[in-house]
């Protein structure tokens, strides 16, 4: 599937800020499952965006604006194909507690997604879900299925009642929040239990289609208007495997990646600083629309630039 995204980002101070230093993450990652064939970005007030790849392997552009300015308006624009993959773990035939042995030859590479992190906890509610979703003599691809569906049946999606500082605790109290709060869950559920898990950030098409990838025909997807975020875990047989609790589905083609993470605060859209007034409006607009051959021209080459331009050096 091919998709066209915009995603745009405004703040806007009470009063001109004096200078500020943002660091986006917001172009798709490459990968097996999906390739990225345009990205650019662009940046008012116009300055120079500089980029890098992070730690978990996620491109990061960086915008330093040293002069007075009344706001900061980020627009990340790219095209991205995703690509069907195979059911890589319904064969594997093993308990949770064979799974967790196979871990072991890895364990200092999948350190980071075993233990907690800044949204990872391992309270006494969830050390429980663990023990009851994730014993060691359960089958462990049905054991994954049935925690990722009872996080959907049992926990209701409501937009506005948590926010990105929200932990896993106050999620279980309320039972109600948004996709960042159904992936933490079942991250804080799985690691506690064992099993490797890492944050996925990124974008979905919630519009229902004919044939939709992962849920059932005609299936309407949930999903935040500016993201989206879901877990993956890592399977034995060597692969990273989506779940999407939100939608008790397993992650396919209409999920785009952007990073991943241990959690969240690895993975931001945009975060900062400024100085100035500590009054401040924020406003976000994404749009992710099919983007199929018929429907626009050939495109370049991967690319990131500063359309506004660059200021005098």
């Amino acid at each position: 599937m091919r998709f066209h995204i915009e995603h745009t980002t405004e703040y806007r101070y009470s009063e001109p800020a004096t200078e500020s230093f943002s660091e986006l993450r917001l172009r798709p990652r490459d990968s097996l499952r999906q390739k990225v064939s345009r990205h650019y970005t662009r940046v008012q007030p116009a300055v120079l965006v500089e980029s890098h790849t992070d730690y978990f392997g996620n491109f990061v552009e960086t915008v330093s604006i040293p002069f007075r300015h009344p706001s900061l308006v980020v627009t990340s624009v790219c095209d991205v194909e995703t690509k069907p993959l195979a059911d890589v773990i319904e064969a594997v035939d093993l308990s949770v507690s064979e799974a967790r042995q196979l871990y072991t030859p890895n364990r200092r590479a999948l350190h980071d997604f075993l233990r907690p992190s800044a949204f990872i906890r391992f309270p006494p509610a969830v050390t429980k879900l663990a023990e009851e979703f994730l014993p060691s003599s359960a089958p462990f691809v049905p054991a994954l299925r049935s925690l990722n569906e009872y996080l959907f049946r049992s926990l209701k999606y409501r937009p506005g009642v948590t926010d990105t500082r929200t932990t896993v605790e106050e999620f279980l109290i309320a039972r109600e929040g948004v996709c960042q709060d159904f992936a933490h869950l079942m991250i804080s559920i799985c690691r506690a239990g064992g099993i490797p898990a890492r944050y996925i950030s990124g974008y979905i098409e919630t519009d229902p289609i004919p044939e939709a990838d992962g849920a059932a025909e005609g299936t309407a997807l949930i999903g935040a208007t500016a993201s989206h975020a879901w877990l993956e875990i890592f399977s034995p047989n060597g692969f990273w495997v989506g779940f999407d609790p939100t939608n008790n589905c397993l992650e396919g083609g209409r999920h785009v990646q952007i990073g991943v993470g241990r959690d969240y605060s690895d993975v931001p859209p945009l975060k900062g600083v400024f100085q100035g007034s500590n009054s401040q409006t924020l406003s976000v607009q994404v749009r992710v629309t099919r983007n199929e051959p018929a429907d626009r021209p050939p495109i370049p080459a991967t690319e990131t630039v500063v359309l506004t331009g660059t200021p005098d050096l």
